[in-house]
């Protein structure tokens, strides 16, 4: 849905807090970083979606993963998803068309991946519902 990808980067790329602790303001990625993207910085990614189909309304249930990645330390991979959490959860998102009336973190996923250069690289985020009603 390109109305909701817009509001969550419009929400993640707007807050300052956010971006302040990333390499720059364009450091907020849809699905993947740019080849050779510096760090660190956010990704953010639907991982499922569906139609409700319980009343005449139309309604989504979308399930996004939204994280940070450092190379200097999972600390900091972990402030980044701290302000994530701070510009996402419970805060409703201005969809194009759409009301959105739930957005909340689930669950919390934390790892280090070995980079084939042999650096590690610090992954700290969350599964965030988002739930939309068709105006």
């Amino acid at each position: 849905m390109k109305a909701l990808n817009t509001a969550i980067y419009s929400r993640l790329s707007g807050a300052t807090a956010l971006t302040s602790l990333l390499a720059g303001t364009a450091s907020v990625y849809a699905i993947q970083a740019e080849n050779n993207a510096t760090y660190p910085y956010c990704v953010y990614s639907l991982q499922s979606g569906l139609d409700e189909n319980m009343t005449q309304n139309r309604t989504k249930d979308m399930l996004y993963f939204i994280r940070g990645y450092s190379k200097i330390s999972n600390a900091q991979a972990g402030s980044i998803d701290a302000q994530i959490d701070a510009a996402i959860h419970h805060v409703a998102l201005t969809v194009t068309g759409w009301t959105n009336f739930w957005l909340a973190r689930e669950e919390s996923i934390e790892l280090v991946e070995n980079a084939p250069t042999g650096e590690q690289v610090w992954m700290n985020g969350g599964l965030y519902r988002v739930r939309i009603d068709l105006n």
